[in-house]
C-alpha cells in the first residue's frame, strides 16, 4: 500500500498524532509527513505511506500558503495563542495601513529566527525540549533564509489588541508564528499569531495539496484506503519530469549509471489523464496517430542546449518501479541512482 493521504489536521492534534491515527486507519507501519504543521494551527498535512515516505524531501520542498490571524500588543513564549504572556504593549495605534507598510520589508529572501518552541534539533536535542527545561533563550538561536513570496493583510478589525488577517505564501522551513513576531516588534506593540491554517502545501493544484482537497479524520476513518491518493497522482507533485522507459528503470535499478542520448517520451502528468499512462498512447504519440487522445505530451530531450541538466523520474510501464535520477556532475550526459522504489512489495 502506497500513496499519499492529504489529511485536513484540526487544531489541537500535533502531526505526530495525526500520523499515529493514519497508521492505525489503514494498519501500516511505515508512514510519515511531509513538514510538521504546529499543534494549534490547522489545515494541509500530507501524510506518506509506503514507498512515498521516501518522497518526502521532494514533496514538502514547494511552496506554502497560509491564513494567519495576527494579534497586536502582546508575546507570548510559544508565539501563539496558547502560550504565556511574556510582553504587553499599546497597540492602539496599529492601522491597515501601518501593518502594510510593515509587511514590505518580509516579502523576498528574509532571515528568520525559528521559534524557541518548535521542532527544529539542536545537537540532537528539539528545540521545544530544551526550552522546555529552561536551557534556551531566542537570542542563543541562529537565523535561517527564507523566503516570503507574498504576504499582504486581507482584514483588519480594530479593539485595544487589534488584529489582522494575514494570507502568507513561502518557502518551506518558514515559521509564520516568528513572521507575525517580528511584524509586532517592527510596529513596536509586539504581536502573537492567534490562529493559523495551512491552505496549501506545494505548487498550485494540480500539482500542489489544496485544502479543498483534504480529508477530514472522519473521511479517512471511515474509509482509509479511498483517501489514499495513489502513487501515479504523488510523482506529480515532485516537480521533475517524468519518463516512461523500462529499460532506463531497470538499468537504474541496477545502481548504472544510464547516459541520456537521443529523443524519449515525457508524459506531462500535471495535465495527462489516466488513460495516458499506456504504452498504446505512447506508440500511437510516436506515430502522430492521437487516436482521439488530446494532444497533452510532450516529446522531449533529457538536455537542451539551453537547458541545465535536471532530476528526472523515470517509471516503467506496469507502474511497479519508480527510479529516481541525478545528472552526473562530471559527466553531463548521464545520470546516476538516487533512489528507486518497488511499488509491488510493501
Amino acid at each position: 500500500m502506497h500513496g499519499v493521504i492529504n489529511l485536513l489536521k484540526p487544531p489541537g492534534m500535533t502531526s505526530h498524532d495525526a500520523v499515529a491515527f493514519v497508521r492505525r486507519a489503514l494498519k501500516i507501519k511505515r508512514v510519515g509527513h511531509t513538514g510538521t504543521l504546529d499543534p494549534a494551527a490547522a489545515g494541509v498535512l500530507p501524510i506518506c505511506v509506503g514507498q512515498a515516505t521516501r518522497l518526502v524531501e521532494y514533496l514538502q520542498a514547494g511552496r506554502k500558503t497560509y491564513i494567519a490571524e495576527a494579534t497586536f500588543g502582546f508575546e507570548t513564549d510559544t508565539l501563539d495563542g496558547v502560550g504565556q504572556v511574556m510582553s504587553e504593549s499599546d497597540a492602539s495605534g496599529v492601522t491597515l495601513e501601518k501593518i502594510r507598510g510593515a509587511l514590505d520589508a518580509f516579502r523576498g529572501e528574509v532571515e528568520q529566527v525559528p521559534p524557541i518552541y518548535s521542532a527544529i534539533k539542536r545537537d540532537g536535542q528539539k528545540l521545544y525540549d530544551l526550552a522546555r527545561a529552561g536551557q534556551l533563550e531566542e537570542s542563543e538561536l541562529a537565523s535561517r533564509r527564507v523566503t516570503i513570496h507574498a504576504v499582504y493583510p486581507t482584514r483588519f478589525i480594530e479593539g485595544v489588541r487589534p488584529r489582522a488577517i494575514i494570507k502568507i505564501e513561502c518557502s518551506s522551513g518558514t515559521y509564520i508564528r516568528s513572521l507575525v513576531r517580528d511584524l509586532g516588534r517592527s510596529l513596536g506593540c509586539g504581536a502573537t499569531m492567534t490562529f493559523l491554517v495551512r491552505t496549501q502545501s506545494g505548487e498550485n493544484s494540480p500539482t500542489g495539496f489544496a485544502l479543498e482537497d483534504a480529508k477530514t479524520l472522519e473521511q479517512i476513518g471511515a474509509e482509509p484506503t479511498g483517501a489514499l491518493m495513489p502513487m501515479n497522482e504523488v510523482l506529480r507533485r515532485c516537480g521533475m519530469l517524468i519518463f516512461e522507459n523500462d529499460a532506463a528503470v531497470q538499468t537504474l535499478a541496477k545502481g548504472q549509471r544510464l547516459r541520456a542520448d537521443g529523443t524519449t517520451i515525457a508524459i506531462d502528468y500535471a495535465q495527462a489523464s489516466k488513460h495516458e499512462w499506456s504504452m498504446a498512447a505512447l506508440d500511437a504519440l510516436c506515430e502522430n496517430k492521437m487516436r482521439g487522445i488530446e494532444n497533452q505530451t510532450t516529446v522531449a530531450q533529457f538536455h537542451l542546449a539551453e537547458l541545465a541538466p535536471q532530476s528526472v523520474i523515470f517509471i516503467n510501464t506496469a507502474l511497479t518501479a519508480v527510479a529516481i535520477a541525478v545528472p552526473v556532475p562530471e559527466e553531463p550526459v548521464c545520470y546516476k541512482p538516487e533512489k528507486v522504489l518497488f511499488l509491488d512489495a510493501d
